[in-house]
């Protein structure tokens, strides 16, 4: 039981350096170019797909975000649900790195451009990741409840 929560915690703590690490690069404007994708420096002052938001909203927004995924990663832990636990902590420690980002640089360090389509991070991806986690444990796991012994 302790090993997969402490193999969730090692794993999610591994992508948020990654993606300090990968920030750090891109603001050296160190360019990768490829194919699939262009690993350059971004900063995107807004919201997710570069939508505006007033800034007083946003931190009153963000407050209740961090709020609700503090308490669902809670509750993930109290119940003991693997699924639950990785995802909300995936989400949680994405939303830190581009927390942190908005903090220190007034906008978040993208650096991924996929396809020269969108760009992203890797704490994007973070955030996704967890998003589609939840939403297989809603349509999938209705009736089975993944949890780990006790």
């Amino acid at each position: 039981m302790k090993n997969k929560l402490i193999l969730i915690n090692i794993l999610v703590l591994f992508f948020f350096i990654l993606d300090r690490l990968f920030k750090k690069i891109a603001l050296l404007d160190r360019t990768i170019d490829n194919l699939f994708f262009n690993f350059s420096l971004f900063k995107n002052p807004n919201l997710a797909l570069s939508i505006p938001l007033n800034r007083i909203l946003f931190y009153f927004l963000l407050i209740i975000i961090f709020w609700w995924l503090a308490d669902n990663l809670i509750k993930g832990y109290r119940t003991k649900n693997v699924s639950k636990i990785l995802a909300f902590s995936l989400i949680f420690a994405g939303a830190i790195s581009n927390l942190f980002d908005r903090l220190q640089y007034k906008a978040v360090i993208d650096y991924l451009n996929i396809f020269y389509f969108s760009v992203i991070n890797l704490a994007d991806l973070m955030i996704s990741g967890g998003v589609i986690i939840i939403f297989c444990q809603m349509i999938f796991g209705k009736n089975e409840k993944r949890q780990l012994p006790k």
